[in-house]
């Protein structure tokens, strides 16, 4: 049996000349199947990439929200800490000041957080400013209702760190202080911690300019060493209210403030008392 050809002509736009060949059925056929294997071969690939594609930007997608996710966990468990120091700062101050506070209980407190489906964020600041209205005061405590918190010293009276804390001992290592410095560079804003009255202004052989405020209800806070006083006495402060910038006069070594808090007339540890408000 002869062999069956199939011929093939090609022939150029413009020129004369023709191109001619044949080829038989077997190796024709072997050309198409090679040819459309590699048709499919070339499809399966393109979409096996594309899978493989997808799954990595939905992989990366997914990556990127379980990130958020737990960074706004972190972030509620921070958040869940801080309320619980502000209630326990609340607690220690209310027995300072002699009232009895009813605040919630923990429980509570995160019931009230979640129980309407409200991010705990947006439920926070509310909950924390009607606390004072939770203190009941005792008849012989010499504050005011509401704003009785707003006379005990709360937060820290500048932007600084600590360097020496607070000590009684004599014996102890640098002996007694009666406050608690903060360093920080000359000209800083020194802030009143509560609300009260300045009852002393000037110059001392120790502290330096100072300012000295009676919060009216036993608490009397001192901040020392100044380079400039802002205030003068008898003026009415509010807490958070700039009265001194800070500075290295008096009896220092170097730019700091010093602060000090007495409770009718009897030192007190200042620490205890630098919490967030």
């Amino acid at each position: 049996m002869s062999k069956r050809y199939i011929n093939f002509l090609i022939v150029p736009e413009g020129k004369p000349d023709s191109l001619k060949f044949k080829l038989s059925f077997f190796v024709t056929r072997v050309i198409v199947g090679v040819l459309g294997f590699l048709l499919i071969f070339i499809v399966v690939l393109s979409i096996i990439h594309g899978k493989l594609l997808y799954e990595v930007i939905a992989g990366k997608s997914l990556k990127q929200e379980n990130e958020r996710l737990k960074r706004y966990n972190v972030k509620v468990v921070e958040l869940e800490e801080e309320l619980r120091e502000y209630k326990s700062f609340v607690q220690r101050v209310a027995q300072l000041a002699g009232v009895e506070y009813q605040g919630r209980t923990e429980t509570q407190l995160t019931h009230y957080s979640t129980e309407d489906g409200t991010p705990m964020e947006e439920r926070v600041i509310p909950l924390i400013e009607e606390t004072p209205e939770k203190i009941t005061l005792s008849p012989d405590s010499g504050i005011t209702q509401p704003d009785s918190l707003r006379h005990v010293p709360m937060g820290t009276p500048i932007e600084g760190w600590i360097t020496r804390g607070f000590s009684m001992d004599i014996s102890g290592f640098g002996g007694e202080h009666p406050g608690v410095d903060f360093a920080a560079t000359t000209g800083t804003e020194v802030k009143a911690t509560a609300d009260g009255k300045v009852i002393f202004v000037g110059w001392d052989d120790i502290y330096g300019n100072l300012v000295a405020i009676d919060h009216g209800n036993g608490y009397v806070t001192y901040y020392g060493h100044n380079s400039k006083n802002l205030v003068n006495v008898g003026d009415i402060i509010r807490r958070s209210e700039v009265i001194a910038l800070s500075g290295n006069t008096g009896r220092s070594s170097a730019p700091h403030l010093h602060y000090e808090i007495r409770k009718n007339e009897v030192l007190v540890d200042p620490e205890s008392f630098l919490s967030r408000r």
